[in-house]
């Protein structure tokens, strides 16, 4: 797995009366780290050509901002 799950270990089935559940805990987490730094929302601390962190609404209207001044 490509993140890490700090709450192990895990639930893969369940039994309430005399029926098993089955959650599919490792296909979850399988699709989940397909989807990177967003599961875990790794926050960029500032926009970068080879950033690797989730750029938020703040950081994208700041850095815009900033682009924009060096134009004007």
């Amino acid at each position: 797995m490509a993140q890490t799950y700090t709450h192990t270990p895990v639930l893969s089935k369940v039994k309430l009366g005399n029926t098993t559940y089955y959650l599919k805990d490792a296909d979850v987490r399988s699709i989940l780290d397909t989807f990177g730094n967003v599961v875990t929302f790794d926050k960029a601390v500032n926009v970068t050509a080879d950033g690797t962190g989730v750029v938020d609404a703040a950081l994208m209207y700041d850095y815009v901002g900033r682009q924009i001044g060096q134009i004007g």
